[in-house]
């Protein structure tokens, strides 16, 4: 029969000779294999760590193996300490005999079985529920599941009883599991949170997990129960339904509850980093005569139309909102007011020198546009105020044309879209 493997820290291999010695004057030998972490170190098996070489986050894993500790000063507070957080047994780094012993217990007994057993027909209900369920013991290992969760797991049900959650799932999601079981082992009572899976075959869902603490007969914390509920295509539909509800559907663009979320959002930025934020408030002309003369359907086309043409003009980052029937706005980042006006005005030149053609008609447009420093004024509401002043007084003034937003309203320009 081949020897048994124990592991050994780096700072524990001055001790495996005397450690062999003892052990083969009574007819027993091991296989010995150093490890860098505990983590590198299977579930199940046994492991001298010296206490030197134990770091805190390789804590969890104590309970999933056998791990003795060799601890350069010992005392029996510091082994109760250690078996607290899951280690088998610590024993002072001089006593070699002491330890190649521990290691012949750990050989030659049956560890006992610490799963809390029930009836088959329990464990056959459990399986027989589609959503994964497990419960872990107050060390936080795996001590029992159903089919769905060693499903999920990408792992027979006997190798997930006896892991840490470290052993089962990619370091990065076990930490936040981790978190989250010491929170609730430490609070009592339930706790349900929201956290990415990633499932067996490597795909990653979004899990609802509900837990709650169970207790002994005794009333001491026996550890916690878990259900997991996959929430994937929930989410995705409240997202899909939260864009859809901050788009307008005609155009494409954002609509005016999106644009008062971007809008607040880039204006705090924008006074944080000291940086100019400018809108182009912007106004269809005479947009009534074309729905009167050709029809609501026309209407639609010239919106849409107008909004193509826009965002040829606009940057990458620029960003288009449409907020009434013929009303947008345009948020214009890291710009200050003189080349929000100039833009406005390149605007409000290519749009008088563009068409379509629908039903035998060419349908023209101009528009009308007030402009507006957001980072200039106490708050949105003040400035939007000022940019709808702007726009109407273009409108007022003839159309076709930019106006700049000040207290007073002075325009920068007259006539069309030159200053």
């Amino acid at each position: 029969m081949a020897p048994s493997a124990v592991f050994y820290s780096s700072a524990c291999a001055p001790l495996i000779d005397r450690i062999s010695a003892h052990l083969e004057s009574v007819g027993t030998t091991f296989e010995w294999q150093a490890f860098a972490s505990l983590f590198d170190t299977p579930v199940a098996s046994t492991a001298l760590v010296a206490e030197a070489d134990l770091g805190e986050r390789e804590y969890p894993l104590l309970g999933a193996r056998r791990v003795v500790v060799i601890a350069a000063e010992w005392s029996i507070k510091k082994t109760a300490d250690w078996m607290a957080v899951g280690a088998f047994s610590c024993i002072a780094d001089d006593e070699a005999e002491r330890i190649a012993s521990e290691l012949l217990v750990l050989q030659s007994s049956v560890v006992a079985d610490t799963t809390p057993q029930g009836d088959d027909i329990l464990q056959a209900v459990i399986d027989a529920i589609p959503a994964p369920i497990f419960f872990k013991d107050d060390r936080h290992i795996y001590r029992g599941c159903n089919a769905a969760f060693s499903e999920f797991i990408g792992l027979p049900t006997d190798e997930v009883i006896g892991s840490s959650v470290y052993d089962v799932a990619p370091k990065e999601l076990a930490e936040r599991y981790y978190r989250a079981d010491c929170e609730l082992q430490e609070r009592g009572g339930t706790q349900r949170y929201e956290a990415p899976v990633r499932y067996a075959d490597g795909s990653h869902r979004d899990i609802e997990f509900y837990k709650a603490v169970f207790f002994r007969s005794d009333g001491r914390k026996g550890g916690q129960v878990g259900v997991m509920l996959d929430v994937t295509e929930r989410n995705r539909l409240v997202r899909r339904l939260e864009r859809s509800s901050r788009t307008d559907h005609l155009t494409g663009t954002g609509n005016r509850r999106e644009f008062e979320a971007v809008a607040f959002r880039e204006l705090r930025r924008h006074k944080r980093e000291n940086r100019s934020l400018c809108l182009m408030c912007l106004d269809i002309d005479h947009f009534k005569q074309i729905n009167d003369s050709y029809g609501h359907a026309v209407g639609d086309q010239a919106l849409q139309f107008m909004v193509n043409c826009c965002r040829s003009q606009l940057r990458e980052y620029d960003r288009l909102f449409r907020v009434g029937g013929e009303e947008f706005y345009i948020l214009l980042p890291n710009t200050d007011v003189e080349d929000a006006y100039s833009a406005a005005q390149r605007l409000c030149d290519f749009l008088r020198g563009r068409s379509f053609v629908t039903h035998g008609a060419e349908i023209r447009m101009t528009v009308s546009i007030g402009v507006v420093a957001l980072t200039g004024y106490a708050t949105l509401d003040q400035a939007l105020e000022l940019a709808d002043q702007a726009l109407y007084r273009a409108k007022r003034e003839g159309r076709n044309r930019v106006y700049l937003a000040t207290e007073t309203v002075e325009p920068v320009g007259t006539g069309g879209c030159s200053k």
